[in-house]
């Protein structure tokens, strides 16, 4: 049976629960943002709008960089391209970091030729793209998917991150609730899954109406970005990664060792990551730090661009633990 979302109240008595017994944690509520508004003709997401390749030790990945500051890199999910962040998130971001996104393996023109999509694949082509650019104390954020991948690359090879924000995101192993089937079929993009079907999963049922009209203009919308079609090879492999990630008991042992300054970042009202899994993150990582956002759904940063962007750049520029 699927677990349906669970009520306001109920989260913040769990939250509270994760506060008692010693966890790292706190609420908030952010003010309504407008959606359907673009970033300011002066931001530098406009500058520095030209897709680049690095030519990694795993292959060729392409991505995009703006903005000047210490190195935030971005990881993206399930079946999504750098098309599907927020240009409003990433262009506050921007004021004050180095903002660097790229396509997942067999995505865009991230090597075309892959063949096998586990997350430890991900995880070290991340590896390989921070090498590559010679990035220092970089803070890695993911989300969804792209948080398991951050968190393989931080069991595997810990002293590539300097910080690392997991948002909407799903702890490895037995630890966690698993993405409903339901859900993961509407994910999925099979034939018969509408955009509508997508936007009520990725959204609260109070942001619904206003995603459906306002996403496709509220992406990061490069001009010379030319492939947005995921391949149906890279959707299942993903979707087999996703599904190993779940029973990775490994991992999720692995990760009681790693000592990186995390925040995690969940949504009250997400209906792919239940708000237990980021409980679950902060017993797991023992430097976590949750910040539950009220009425925010799996795709917070289209709800919450600006609120959200200044309470990473909080974390990543500064030694305290959790945002102010």
């Amino acid at each position: 049976m699927n677990k349906l979302p669970w009520p306001h109240a109920l989260v913040v008595a769990v939250i509270c629960v994760a506060l008692s017994s010693g966890a790292h944690a706190r609420t908030v509520s952010y003010a309504p943002e407008a959606m359907c508004v673009a970033p300011p003709a002066t931001s530098s997401i406009h500058a520095d709008y030209h897709e680049q390749i690095a030519q990694t030790s795993r292959g060729p990945l392409a991505y995009y960089r703006f903005g000047h500051g210490s190195p935030l890199l971005l990881v993206t999910g399930y079946r999504a391209t750098v098309s599907e962040w927020n240009a409003a998130f990433l262009a506050e971001l921007a004021k004050h970091h180095d903002v660097i996104v790229f396509d997942n393996r067999g995505v865009g023109r991230s090597m075309p030729d892959a063949s096998s999509f586990t997350i430890d694949d991900m995880a070290s082509d991340t590896a390989a793209l921070i090498d590559n650019l010679a990035l220092k104390h970089a803070t890695v954020i993911g989300w969804s998917m792209g948080a398991s991948i951050v968190q393989q690359l931080a069991i595997d090879k810990p002293q590539a991150i300097g910080k690392m924000v997991l948002m909407s995101a799903l702890p490895p192993g037995r630890s966690g609730v698993p993405v409903p089937a339901n859900v993961m079929a509407k994910l999925s993009g099979k034939p018969g899954v509408t955009f509508n079907d997508i936007m009520a999963v990725l959204f609260p049922a109070s942001s619904v109406k206003d995603a459906e009209q306002c996403f496709a203009k509220d992406r990061f919308n490069p001009p010379d970005y030319q492939s947005r079609a995921i391949p149906s090879v890279v959707a299942d492999g993903q979707a087999a990664a996703l599904h190993a990630w779940e029973t990775n008991d490994k991992a999720a042992d692995a990760l009681r060792s790693v000592h990186i300054n995390t925040l995690v970042l969940s949504g009250s009202d997400d209906a792919v990551a239940d708000p237990q899994n980021a409980i679950a993150l902060t017993h797991l990582l023992p430097d976590a730090h949750l910040l539950l956002v009220k009425h925010a759904g799996h795709a917070m940063m289209y709800e919450y661009p600006i609120a959200l962007a200044h309470a990473i750049d909080s974390f990543a520029s500064s030694r305290i633990a959790l945002p102010v």
